[in-house]
């Protein structure tokens, strides 16, 4: 785990991105596909499913909570990623849920930088990599809005290593 700042931009940039999200989504999938029969059962999506920690603790603290409960939530996650009702999830469902997803999750987050704590194989984290990739991506959108301004020269420090 790591603590990383993001934003929506940071998962909106991940997702917009296509190779790197596809590579990813591909990943995760490989590795949920435990017979590498190109469908995910609910017995193989359970493990991620319950990665989600969506009822298990209140601002990071366990908490108890009624077992009979939490299969219902999974079972309608499942079934958020199963499209076509067919008892398993193909990949094109998994990339178009999880894309979704994630898309819910930078609309609630807005475009205020937040703290998190991230598992070091999520898609969050994946996206914050994405993002630190190369120049920083705040930078050059700083630069690409200053271009459009008439008038303005864009001076911004060398924030390398360096610099």
């Amino acid at each position: 785990m790591s603590v990383e700042i993001l934003d929506g931009a940071t998962i909106v940039n991940f997702l917009e991105d296509e190779e790197a999200f596809n590579a990813s989504i591909c990943d995760r999938f490989a590795h949920l596909d435990s017979n590498n029969d190109g469908q995910l059962s609910y017995e193989e999506m359970l493990k991620e499913l319950q990665g989600l920690r969506v009822m298990e603790t209140h601002f990071g603290v366990d908490v108890e909570t009624d077992p009979d409960e939490l299969v219902q939530v999974y079972d309608s996650l499942f079934v958020q990623f199963d499209h076509d009702l067919n008892g398993t999830v193909d990949l094109e469902e998994f990339k178009a849920e999880t894309k979704q997803m994630m898309l819910a999750m930078a609309s609630g987050m807005g475009f205020l930088p937040v703290q998190m704590v991230l598992e070091e194989d999520s898609f969050l984290k994946k996206a914050v990599e994405r993002w630190n990739e190369g120049e920083d991506a705040f930078t050059k959108q700083l630069k690409q809005g200053y271009q459009e301004m008439p008038g303005i020269q864009v001076v911004l420090p060398n924030l390398t290593e360096n610099g």
